[in-house]
C-alpha cells in the first residue's frame, strides 16, 4: 500500500489524517508529563518524538495555545493549591 494510499484510508477510518493524530497522541503525552514531571523541555521534546525543542516548542503552542513553559507552570501552581489533590484523584476515579 502506497504511502498516499494509506493516508487516505487512515482519514476514511479515524476521521483525522496520521500525522495530525500522531501530533495529537504526542501532544497528550506532552501535556500529561509537564503536568507531572520536572524534566526540561528539551527532554520532553525529544521524548516525544521531536527533534528539537524549537519544533516542539511551535507544534505544543499550536495545539494548546501556549509555551509548553508557561502551561506547566501553570499546572505546577495550580496543583499547589487547596483540595486540589482530592479533586484530581476523584477525577481519576470517575469512569
Amino acid at each position: 500500500m502506497s504511502r498516499s494510499a494509506f493516508a487516505a484510508s487512515f482519514k476514511n477510518q479515524v476521521g483525522t489524517a496520521p500525522l495530525e493524530c500522531l501530533i495529537a497522541w504526542r501532544m497528550s503525552l506532552a501535556r500529561d508529563a509537564l503536568r507531572r514531571g520536572t524534566r526540561s523541555i528539551s527532554e520532553f521534546a525529544f521524548a516525544t518524538g521531536y527533534e528539537s525543542e524549537s519544533a516542539f516548542s511551535t507544534a505544543f503552542r499550536r495545539v494548546v495555545g501556549s509555551s509548553p513553559r508557561q502551561f506547566r507552570d501553570t499546572a505546577h501552581r495550580a496543583a499547589k493549591l487547596p483540595g486540589t489533590a482530592c479533586r484530581r484523584r476523584a477525577e481519576s476515579r470517575t469512569p
